[in-house]
């Protein structure tokens, strides 16, 4: 498995977070990984997408296609300013399937190759009302596998890491706990986008 872009086609546009704020969310990482048991961080990840849900089956109210330019949200680059629902909700298959991936792998023992390209995590323009469906379905997969790793007592908490190029080298459960956090960050963006589509 392997996140590297070998395309070198990386977006010029900046996917960095400002260094108080990502030193802010490790801070979080590093405490809801420590202090958060692997149960509650998966019930967390599950919480946030049943919001996502919620905002999702209001959809006939709002034009899921349009591409709106909102604040920035905290966690959230500065290139992700303009995404339309589909968009974000793209963004988000995209994370949690290789979340997934890194989060099996490295309970297995095996350390992910290559380096993480957040170029490689924005989507088209082009995204169709088909990946709420896909949504759905990396979701369920994400679940499934997280609940039989988790059978095994300690897969989660083993000495195998991988970088991630925000928050630095880690192992799966805080792959986990950041997965929940991601979930809860992009949340929070689909709500501003619906509310200043004129949403209340």
């Amino acid at each position: 498995m392997s996140f590297r872009n070998d395309n070198h086609d990386s977006s010029p546009l900046n996917l960095v977070l400002p260094r108080t704020e990502r030193a802010a969310l490790s801070g979080i990482l590093n405490t809801s990984s420590i202090f958060l048991s692997e149960r509650n961080l998966l019930r967390f990840f599950r919480w946030e997408t049943r919001k996502l849900d919620r905002l999702l089956e209001a959809d006939e109210s709002y034009d899921v296609f349009q591409v709106i330019k909102i604040p920035r949200v905290i966690g959230v680059s500065e290139a992700n300013r303009n995404w339309s629902v589909l968009m974000v909700i793209e963004h988000l298959c995209l994370v949690i399937e290789d979340c997934r991936k890194a989060i099996v792998a490295l309970s297995d023992g095996v350390e992910p190759r290559g380096e993480i390209d957040l170029s490689l995590y924005a989507p088209s323009t082009s995204v169709g009302f088909d990946v709420i469906d896909r949504f759905e379905h990396q979701v369920s997969c994400f679940c499934e596998d997280i609940q039989t790793v988790m059978k095994r007592e300690g897969a989660l908490s083993g000495g195998s890491r991988f970088s991630h190029p925000c928050f630095g080298s880690m192992n799966a459960k805080k792959w986990l706990a950041f997965a929940a956090l991601h979930q809860a960050i992009h949340r929070r963006q689909v709500q501003k986008i619906i509310v200043m589509l004129g949403i209340a």
